[in-house]
């Protein structure tokens, strides 16, 4: 299925230019992330900032003299809750139809793929 919107490459990194939850998401954006020890490869942060690809670097705030870091499923759980929350839920609607069928899930494709 092909996803609806303008498609951008949004970095997060503990260096992004902008906080993730002042940032503008559309339908359409594709949220990358780095591994947990090394972060993104440079090409990859290349590609976020290009204009043909790229919406930018995002990060997420925290007061490093408690938190050193956030582990990666913990900053993808807070960026895909945001970005979801910012579009209304969209696809986690169940359409009226079909919440009544307890038989299928009313998850029917990925959230942002």
């Amino acid at each position: 299925m092909e996803q609806a919107g303008e498609k951008r490459l949004l970095a997060f990194t503990k260096r992004g230019t902008a906080t993730h939850s002042d940032f503008s998401y559309k339908k359409g954006d594709w949220l990358v992330f780095g591994s947990e020890t090394k972060g993104l490869p440079p090409e990859a942060l290349l590609d976020c900032k290009s204009e043909s690809l790229g919406g930018g670097t995002l990060r997420i705030p925290m007061v490093e003299t408690y938190v050193r870091c956030l582990n990666l499923s913990v900053s993808v759980g807070i960026a895909v809750y945001e970005a979801s929350r910012q579009i209304n839920y969209e696809q986690l609607q169940c359409p009226p139809d079909t919440c009544m069928d307890t038989e299928t899930s009313f998850v029917t494709e990925d959230i942002f793929a």
